[in-house]
């Protein structure tokens, strides 16, 4: 609906929505408005005003056909269409009810078009049922408005949600439009870029090298202003941004695309988000090396990233701006001569292939984790080497301690054999169950914070987060919506007050695009590690009797033999591995 009346030259639309749609979706605007004549054509299958010939489906700029998308609305509906055109005296108005339509009456509309959609669905109970939450469908069409408000940045939007104004744009520009929708913090984390490469006209915003998402949603694309998906553009800009990522952080951007329309084809799928260049190699070669040269602080950054934006502060006319941010990568400017003469199939590939050892080394991980009698072998010794195992030990058995070696390991003889305790992965072990403990107890304090922590996400994090409002709370993390797609952390458990916010949701948004059985506790254990890595005892720390003695106590107490990591807390030497060592048995 928000798609036809930009396609009218709208330059004001008004956008409202009840119970997440469900109950009414509302759509005004100013634009050129349907003759009285053309209403009922409107609500048929296969109509529109689009296109005159055969020839426009070769050099298609609009973003939809109005008549198709209205005939399938009114089938599962309640609809009302209102319209004016600059030429008539008085609008005309024509409803339909689940695809009954009613006769043509007399309006008092302005001129343009006035579309309300009721009880969606209310005809079509098994297509109803699939319909998410109420909050989840409401975020779904924010994301969009949000979309369309970065794509449209000279269109005034204005969106109300159960009568109360989240979104508004004025229509004045793009870094208006852009603040309206992430707010002036993100846009002092961004480069702003309006340059053309290879015929291409890229213009947007790219997050600077240390403003990054913990996943792909956080990334806007438009091709000639309409919202895609592409994996070669994605990847260009990845492998852009790739010297500057840690593992499992995503660049930020919002870009838009303009090329002739016969250098791209729309009617790859029926959502028009997919789409097909007829050259993708010149499209992720000219993206590529634009966004590598304002990260790299190329001299040609400056006829890349706008005057405009210069002005603001934001960056300095000097060739050396960019590299006082951030420690420049070695071999990064190879890497751009590089990529001029691999195709996009050999980029593809290279991040499957990393993707893959990122998966199985996260495998492995889990497993480590998960399996208890987990036994260290050398992959790299001898056929004569013994085996050194870590194996059951309970401090309950008697034992002897021999001393403290490399200020690292705890010796102790038992039964005959020697034992090799890492006295920091030991102490690590030890406070990690007792925070846990804590914690699976509820036995802590709930502090509040002196200045409360606000974070942004997309629409699908906000579901994750309002879906684990309930288990926050009982935890002690006081999270609450701070506007859209907004929350507001205001206390938290004392026993990660010093946590670190920005990672910690980051780490638990990092897959919630592709998983749904994440949850809190995973992230928390996590954060429980590191605080119980940084509070024990270090290796190269020389112990006293009695510290050794007060770990043992501790020790014995605990039967988990590895460290919250999944390394090894106990390595066993048998007495006949050592006497075959000095050859005392063969």
């Amino acid at each position: 609906l928000v798609e036809n009346s930009i396609d009218a030259l709208s330059t004001e639309i008004l956008i409202e929505i009840f119970d997440g749609g469900l109950s009414s979706i509302r759509i005004v605007d100013n634009g050129c408005g349907i003759e009285k004549k053309e209403l009922k054509k409107a609500l048929m299958p296969h109509a529109t005003s689009k296109i005159s010939s055969i020839k426009d489906l070769d050099n298609i700029t609009s973003l939809g056909f109005r008549g198709e998308a209205l005939a399938s609305i009114a089938s599962v509906s309640k609809i009302k269409i209102s319209s004016k055109t600059k030429n008539d005296e008085i609008g005309a108005e024509i409803s339909s009810h689940g695809g009954e339509i009613f006769p043509i009456i007399e309006s008092g509309v302005k001129t343009g078009t006035e579309i309300t959609v009721n009880n969606l669905f209310y005809n079509a109970p098994v297509r109803a049922k699939f319909l998410k939450s109420v909050k989840s469908e409401e975020n779904e069409i924010s994301a969009f408005v949000s979309r369309f408000i970065l794509g449209n940045p000279n269109i005034s939007f204005k969106y109300i949600v159960d009568g109360k104004l989240l979104l508004q744009s004025f229509g004045d520009g793009i870094e208006s439009a852009f603040i309206s929708v992430y707010g002036t913090d993100t846009l002092k984390n961004c480069f702003y870029i309006d340059t053309i490469k290879n015929g291409i006209k890229i213009n947007g915003y790219i997050g600077k090298h240390y403003f990054t998402k913990p996943n792909r949603g956080h990334q806007t694309l438009f091709v000639n202003k309409r919202f895609v998906i592409d994996q070669t553009v994605s990847s260009s800009i990845s492998n852009a941004y790739s010297p500057y990522l840690m593992k499992r952080q995503y660049p930020f951007y919002v870009l838009n695309l303009q090329m002739p329309t016969d250098f791209v084809d729309v009617n790859v799928h029926p959502n028009k988000t997919q789409i097909r260049f007829l050259n993708n190699q010149v499209v992720y070669g000219s993206i590529f090396s634009i966004i590598s040269k304002v990260l790299d602080g190329s001299s040609e950054i400056l006829n890349i990233v706008s005057d405009n934006i210069l002005k603001q502060g934001n960056l300095k006319k000097n060739t050396n701006v960019l590299n006082n941010d951030y420690v420049k990568h070695n071999s990064f400017s190879n890497n751009i001569n590089a990529f001029d003469n691999l195709t996009f199939s050999d980029v593809n590939k290279k991040e499957k292939e990393n993707e893959d050892a990122f998966l199985e080394n996260k495998a492995f991980l889990e497993n480590l984790e998960k399996n208890k009698n987990f036994s260290y072998i050398n992959t790299n010794k001898n056929a004569n080497e013994p085996d050194i195992k870590q194996e059951t030990f309970s401090l309950s058995q008697d034992y002897k301690v021999i001393g403290q070696a490399l200020n690292t390991y705890l010796i102790l003889e038992s039964l005959g054999d020697l034992y090799f305790i890492d006295q920091h992965a030991a102490h690590e072990r030890i406070l990690y169950d007792k925070i846990l403990e804590s914690f699976e107890k509820q036995n802590f304090a709930v502090q509040p914070l002196l200045i409360p922590f606000i974070l942004n996400v997309n629409s699908k994090e906000s579901d994750f987060i309002i879906s684990k409002t309930e288990f926050f709370s009982k935890i002690g993390v006081e999270i609450e919506e701070f506007g859209i797609n907004t929350f507001k952390v205001s206390t938290l458990p004392s026993f990660i007050s010093d946590i670190n916010l920005n990672k910690f949701f980051n780490e638990l948004l990092a897959d919630v695009n592709v998983l749904k059985n994440i949850t809190v506790i995973d992230v928390l254990k996590e954060e429980f590690a590191q605080k119980a890595c940084k509070s024990a005892i270090k290796s190269g720390d020389e112990l006293t009797q009695m510290e050794i003695d007060e770990l043992l106590i501790l020790l014995k107490e605990n039967s988990n033999l590895k460290c919250p990591h999944g390394r090894p807390v106990v390595v066993k030497i048998q007495r006949t591995e050592i006497d075959k060592w000095f050859k005392r048995i063969v």
